[in-house]
């Protein structure tokens, strides 16, 4: 059971509401949005509510022993929600909170649902997009797994590696834009090719800024920087557009320690046998000392 503040249930007991929807979505970015399905803008906890925005609610189920779902609805290209973001993921696992508001006096809301936001289906014009409430975070896989490769990710506080650091971090900007995901760039001069490969790459200006898209191979065009992206934003980039990129690692145990002097904390088994030692047979040995493999 909701608690609900004594202002809201004194609205409530006088049996003529005065009460509107209003939803706040924390983005990737930080970018915190508000909407409301009232015909005019509303200050929800310092957040300016929309009206007439696109975004819409569908209900929300419960159900004992399950996380809560439900959907958001949405029209694309409006004054809020564009589908550039979209597209670049800066709505991918953005926090919802879902309110009851006192139009007459925002002040008094009471939140009746947190969650985030899941998989975003677009059709034409619109967009649809799972809402989870955060108990469905209860249903992911949590240990590690032992493999040969490291199973933290790089700069988490398992690996430890500073990736603020100049040495493992470079600011370039696009020269040109040779092909799909495909980028040539300059600032990046003083980083030996392979470097920023399997590394994360943030736009910082252009109309693609705070997209961010995983790079899949760092190599050299001329006397620049040539970027292979796993995924091409949304808009395509244009001359000049500026980025910061990190470095990569492959997870395995030669990166940690040559690239990043970190075998220390490297989170692997490098020496972990494989499916082949169940195969080998009595002869396949030279020599049967009993020592290390």
């Amino acid at each position: 059971m909701i608690p609900l503040p004594a202002g809201f249930q004194a609205s409530l007991d006088k049996g003529v509401t005065t009460l509107c929807w209003c939803w706040l979505v924390t983005r990737n970015d930080g970018a915190v949005l508000g909407f409301t399905d009232h015909d005019r803008a509303l200050e929800v906890a310092g957040v300016t509510c929309e009206p007439q925005s696109g975004f819409a609610s569908g209900p929300v189920r419960c159900e004992a022993g399950a996380p809560a779902r439900g959907a958001a609805f949405g029209a694309l290209n409006s004054d809020v929600i564009e589908a550039a973001d979209i597209a670049n993921g800066l709505y991918d696992g953005a926090e919802v909170r879902v309110m009851r508001v006192n139009w007459q006096s925002p002040d008094s809301a009471v939140t009746v649902f947190t969650g985030e936001i899941g998989e975003i289906t677009r059709a034409g014009a619109g967009f649809e997009a799972e809402l989870t409430g955060l108990s469905a975070r209860l249903n992911r896989r949590i240990g590690r797994v032992f493999a040969r490769s490291c199973d933290a990710e790089l700069g988490d506080n398992r690996c430890t590696v500073d990736l603020d650091s100049p040495v493992f971090t470079g600011s370039g900007a696009v020269v040109e834009a040779q092909g799909e995901g495909i980028i040539t760039a300059s600032g990046l001069e003083g980083f030996a090719p392979g470097w920023f490969g399997e590394g994360q790459l943030t736009w910082t200006g252009g109309v693609n800024a705070g997209a961010r898209s995983r790079v899949r191979a760092h190599g050299l065009a001329g006397n620049l920087a040539r970027l292979e992206l796993v995924r091409a934003p949304f808009h395509a980039p244009q001359a000049g557009d500026a980025f910061d990129v990190s470095a990569g690692c492959d997870g395995q145990a030669a990166a940690c320690r040559a690239k990043f002097n970190n075998f220390i904390n490297f989170r692997g088994a490098p020496h972990l046998p494989g499916n082949d030692v169940l195969l080998r047979h009595a002869g396949s040995e030279a020599v049967r000392d009993g020592g290390k493999r």
